[in-house]
């Protein structure tokens, strides 16, 4: 939706189906899909192997595709940008929050989530400052979370935390804080705000004019 409201007419393509994607959508392998006549590559890798769902006792293995896919890019000769969180293998790549772009709920919370993106070509001057307040709403496992709370709680001793009360949020919240309405939680827990992809995609347009 970011690359739309930048300018672009978008394409979607997923090896799972996405019945509520808002463009153009092709089911396929992203690691095969041609992409001749595209301006543009955006491309987000599973981020599970390299975020904190490798570390847990009912963990899966989870491809790691992050260097295939920047061999792809390359190969292509097009501007592209690759998506990922925190410990994935990306190289020099900017960091954006909601912090950046102001993005909150009617509640006050404040989005914070963090995401890496590496560009060819680079066209990130500066990294933008990530100022948090001290009500932040986190998106993950299909729930809205106050962040804050949640470190509170699970800092207890296991014996005595008890359940989590006060962490999950209503939803409305996380779509509000998200700026995204057509998707359920489960999807919205892996999205990227349109705020980011916006940002990065005027960008892109600038590149593209040169």
């Amino acid at each position: 939706m970011g690359y739309h409201r930048a300018g672009f007419e978008v394409v979607g393509v997923d090896i799972n189906p996405q019945p509520r994607y808002p463009f153009e959508f092709h089911q396929a392998d992203a690691m095969t899909f041609p992409l001749d006549g595209f301006d543009v590559i955006h491309a987000s890798p599973p981020c599970q192997a390299y975020c904190a769902l490798k570390t847990m006792k009912n963990k899966r293995e989870h491809p790691e595709l992050v260097g295939e896919m920047r061999v792809r890019l390359m190969e292509h000769g097009r501007p592209w940008v690759m998506e990922n969180v925190f410990g994935a293998p990306l190289l020099d790549p900017i960091m954006l929050c909601g912090s950046h772009f102001h993005l909150k709920a009617s509640n006050g919370y404040e989005l914070r989530r963090h995401r890496y993106f590496e560009t060819f070509p680079p066209i990130f001057v500066l990294q933008p400052l990530c100022r948090h307040g001290k009500k932040t709403i986190g998106i993950y496992g299909a729930k809205g979370r106050d962040i804050a709370q949640e470190k509170r709680h699970y800092a207890k001793p296991k014996e005595s935390r008890g359940n989590p009360e006060g962490v999950v949020l209503p939803k409305k919240y996380a779509f509000e804080a998200m700026g995204i309405d057509w998707m359920n939680m489960d999807e919205l827990s892996e999205a990227i705000p349109p705020a980011y992809t916006e940002w990065i995609g005027k960008q892109l347009m600038e590149v593209l004019h040169d």
